[in-house]
């Protein structure tokens, strides 16, 4: 919902002149953005699988939604290596976090967060 939020104002605020050049770093650096949070959106389902079902109740087709879409973006975007070397990555990187934290704080933080998306991954 924010997101939607943040691309309506986006859109409807005035660009300001910039180069050919320009305009490719930012292309760039959008594109780059969204895969990175595809990425994440992979690490963060895996982490709720595995370690917040004994937390809450978890509703494993729209996690298993989430994670299947943008398991196929990246692959058509990065090709099936990188993206499967992506995400292998940010398991570890997410592994570490719950590890950090521990799964009640962390698993916590992601119901918080999805719940402020309107995101329904957990059911209670």
């Amino acid at each position: 919902m924010r997101r939607a939020l943040l691309a309506a104002l986006l859109a409807a605020a005035p660009l300001p002149a910039v180069s050919a050049e320009d305009a490719t770093d930012a292309t760039a650096s959008k594109r780059a953005a969204t895969l990175d949070g595809l990425v994440r959106i992979v690490g963060a389902q895996a982490g709720i699988v595995l370690y917040c079902r004994t937390l809450y109740s978890v509703d494993d087709a729209v996690s298993d939604g989430l994670s299947r879409t943008a398991r196929r973006a990246l692959e058509t975007t990065m090709g099936h290596h990188r993206a499967e070397t992506a995400i292998a990555a940010e398991g570890r990187r997410v592994a570490d976090e719950i590890a950090s934290v521990g799964a009640d704080q962390w698993c916590a933080d992601q119901r918080d967060i999805l719940n402020t998306d309107g995101v329904r991954v957990f059911v209670d």
